[in-house]
């Protein structure tokens, strides 16, 4: 499928480099529209969520579970949502949406 050929040329040139264990993987990364939040989200949720907040757009081949620990740009990330885009039955791409994760227990005071 010519989409699917466009993505992973544009993944290949374009995309950051992510990892989950000592596994890389090539994503594109972008803040995510107010409309898709909104769409998501309620508004009580969206005040909840550590920011900022990023969107990653991968191949559909790239198995993401909500929850799922990655780290990009050596900062840790959670995935809040998955969402897979699809042309008829055939997988075209997935999108994940991502929120910086604490990297230890905050300090009491």
């Amino acid at each position: 499928m010519v989409i699917q050929l466009c993505l992973r040329y544009w993944l290949q040139r374009y995309g950051e480099s992510w990892r989950v264990g000592t596994q890389y993987y090539r994503g594109l990364f972008f803040q995510p529209p107010a409309g898709l939040l909104r769409w998501l989200y309620s508004t009580e949720q969206l005040a909840e969520l550590s920011r900022p907040l990023w969107a990653m757009v991968c191949e559909p081949s790239i198995n993401l579970t909500v929850g799922m620990q990655l780290v990009w740009r050596t900062e840790p990330h959670t995935v809040l949502r998955v969402l897979e885009f699809r042309h008829d039955t055939t997988a075209v791409y997935r999108m994940a949406l991502l929120e910086p994760s604490a990297v230890g227990p905050e300090p009491e005071g």
